[in-house]
């Protein structure tokens, strides 16, 4: 298992997201980078696709500038990411301040208000890399994003 995590963080050092392990891991006990994204704007798949990037970048950037040591086990255990869907702005506003209150590396993204939305607005959020157990209740209970029906 080892030379498998170690084979994975070589590649994501190179330029390549993998995950070629063999045995997965009990989910709860592998590290994620959770994005936040609100339900109740209407994005299109470009414009999510950039928010999310921003979300995770931010805070992989983050985390290595703070010296963060679940930094390689993240990238040796080929970068999860979940995204998860809350309501509005405000429930947005409040999961991100959770995960600052426990120290978490959390983060908001604001768009620019150049293409698709008017003006300033808050889109999404992430935390991590952690494992869910660390994570706030309030963002524990969120579920998996799905398209809208």
């Amino acid at each position: 298992m080892q030379e498998e995590l170690d084979f994975n963080l070589k590649s994501a050092l190179e330029g390549l997201v993998l995950d070629c392990r063999t045995e997965l891991p009990d989910r709860n006990s592998e590290l994620k980078i959770w994005i936040i994204a609100r339900k109740d704007l209407s994005l299109s798949q470009g414009k999510f696709g950039a928010q999310a990037a921003h979300a995770a970048g931010t805070c992989m950037v983050l985390s290595d500038r703070k010296n963060d040591s679940n930094l390689d086990q993240y990238l040796s255990q080929g970068q999860p990411k979940i995204t998860v869907g809350v309501d509005d702005e405000a429930e947005l506003i409040k999961c991100v301040k959770l995960c600052h209150e426990e120290m978490l590396v959390s983060v908001l993204v604001q768009d620019a208000g150049r293409t698709e939305l008017d003006g300033k607005t808050l889109t999404m959020g992430a935390v991590g890399p952690c494992l869910r157990s660390q994570l706030p209740k309030a963002v524990k209970r969120l579920q998996t994003l799905k398209e809208p029906e």
